[in-house]
C-alpha cells in the first residue's frame, strides 16, 4: 500500500507541476512581448525536470525569466520583426508577376531555416546559457545537423495542434508538455555532443 500511494503521490506532483507550469507560462505570454522570456523560463524549468528530476515550478520559473529576460526578449523582437518581414513577402509574391517563381524558392528556403532554427533554439538558450546570437548560429547548425531530432520536433508540433484543436481543454497542460518533449528531444542530441567531446 505503501509503494503504492508514493506511486500516486509523485504521479499527482508530476501533473500538478506541468499545469501550474503551463498556467504560468500562459499568463506571462499575455503581454505578447513577454513570449520569448516566457518560453526561456518554461525550457529552462523542464530541463531542470530531466535533469535532476526537481518537479519545482514557481521559484525557478521566475528565476530563469528574470535571468534570461533581457537577451530572450531582444531575439523575441529580432525573431517576431524577421518572420513578419517573410511573411509580407510571401503575401506580396502575387504582385511581382513571373519573379515570383524565382522568389518563391527562396522564401521557401528561408521559412524552413527558421522553422528549423526556431525548435533548438530555447532548448540551446536553456542549457547552454548563451546569448541570442550564439544561440541562432547553434541552433541553425544543430537542426541541421541532426535533421530527424529536427523533423521528429515538427512532427510533435504538428500533433500538438491537431490535439488543441480537437479538444481545446488541452490548452492547460499541452504547451508545457510539448516543451517538456522537444526539450527532451533536443537534450539527446546535447548528451551526444558532450559524449564525443569527452571521448
Amino acid at each position: 500500500m505503501f509503494r503504492y500511494d508514493g506511486k500516486f503521490f509523485r504521479t499527482l506532483e508530476v501533473v500538478t507541476a506541468f499545469f501550474q507550469l503551463n498556467v504560468l507560462w500562459l499568463l506571462l505570454c499575455l503581454p505578447v512581448i513577454t513570449i520569448f522570456p516566457a518560453t526561456v523560463a518554461m525550457f529552462c524549468v523542464t530541463r531542470q525536470w530531466i535533469l535532476h528530476k526537481d518537479f519545482s515550478v514557481f521559484r525557478p520559473f521566475f528565476q530563469y525569466f528574470k535571468e534570461n529576460f533581457q537577451h530572450s526578449f531582444g531575439l523575441g523582437i529580432l525573431w517576431i520583426v524577421f518572420s513578419s518581414l517573410i511573411a509580407i513577402d510571401f503575401m506580396l509574391l502575387k504582385n511581382v508577376g513571373s519573379f515570383q517563381y524565382i522568389l518563391l524558392p527562396v522564401l521557401l528556403i528561408i521559412g524552413f531555416l527558421i522553422l528549423f532554427t526556431s525548435i533548438f533554439i530555447f532548448p540551446i538558450i536553456a542549457h547552454y546559457n548563451v546569448n541570442w546570437l550564439n544561440a541562432i548560429k547553434s541552433s541553425l547548425f544543430f537542426s541541421i545537423r541532426y535533421l530527424l531530432t529536427t523533423l521528429s520536433a515538427i512532427l510533435y508540433i504538428g500533433l500538438m495542434a491537431l490535439i488543441l484543436f480537437k479538444w481545446p481543454i488541452t490548452f492547460l497542460f499541452i504547451f508545457s508538455l510539448g516543451a517538456y518533449s522537444i526539450y527532451f528531444l533536443c537534450h539527446r542530441v546535447f548528451t551526444k555532443i558532450q559524449l564525443v567531446k569527452s571521448s
